[in-house]
């Protein structure tokens, strides 16, 4: 017997994917934000302070590095409340397990990104007159922005592939809403499809804009090329197979 693919039918139910991306871009969104102001805060602290004062940012970076997404989402919702007494809604719970997650590993791209920042610019910048402020706003933050660029978009495309977990809870994102579609029509190749589509669009729109960011910071550019212009050749090259060593 011969498969009938069926994709009127997502189509029909599209509408109900789009309320599901929606939720997805918000939760991604806020994640993304409060990750960002997570991760710079731990790399600063494990940067500045004494070693003793680290050892707890050490064990939180490992802990959600090291444990996977879904069983912080579970932890955080239905274990903190038994632990703490704080009963926390499913919205607030998946941003904040998601938010420390993220921040786990832009922690470790801030610190590394502020770490490979030439030591001699900076004394040269201090043998100049510069006051440390001055030193970190222009000295090491144009130089480590712009080589955490293409690390801090790896993490934030992982953010919109982990907000698919989020079904677990209820929450009505993008894979939530496909499995409902699923459970009315019986249909999960052809929804499953749409929906890795519906990922794939979101998670290549954010690649593209960290690429146009990092185009757009770069301090040195040997030619003046449009972005446009730029990535065509990115793109030739990435998939040019390239021959090593002698044949």
């Amino acid at each position: 017997m011969e498969f009938e693919f069926r994709f009127d039918i997502v189509w029909n139910n599209f509408p109900l994917l789009l309320e599901g991306v929606q939720t997805t871009i918000i939760l991604s969104l806020l994640t993304m934000l409060l990750g960002t102001v997570i991760g710079l805060f731990v790399a600063i602290v494990r940067l500045r302070a004494r070693k003793i004062f680290t050892v707890p940012l050490i064990i939180y970076v490992e802990v959600f590095r090291g444990t996977p997404g879904l069983i912080q989402i579970v932890w955080i919702y239905y274990c903190l409340p038994i632990v703490t007494g704080l009963q926390l809604d499913a919205f607030t719970s998946l941003v904040i397990a998601m938010a420390l997650n993220v921040g786990s590993y832009l922690s470790e791209v801030f610190r590394a990104g502020i770490q490979a920042v030439n030591k001699g610019h900076i004394e040269a910048a201090a043998a100049l007159g510069f006051r440390p402020g001055q030193i970190t706003r222009r000295v090491v933050v144009p130089q480590a922005a712009y080589r955490m660029i293409p690390a801090i978009g790896n993490v934030f495309v992982s953010a919109i592939k982990l907000s698919s977990l989020c079904s677990v809870l209820g929450m009505a994102e993008l894979m939530y809403q496909g499995q409902i579609i699923i459970a009315n029509f019986f249909r999960p190749i052809e929804v499953f499809t749409v929906v890795a589509l519906i990922y794939l669009i979101m998670a290549y729109s954010t690649s593209l804009f960290m690429m146009y960011l990092e185009w757009k910071l770069a301090w040195v550019r040997r030619e003046n090329v449009p972005f446009f212009e730029n990535f065509k050749q990115i793109s030739r090259s990435a998939f040019q197979i390239k021959p090593q060593g002698d044949l």
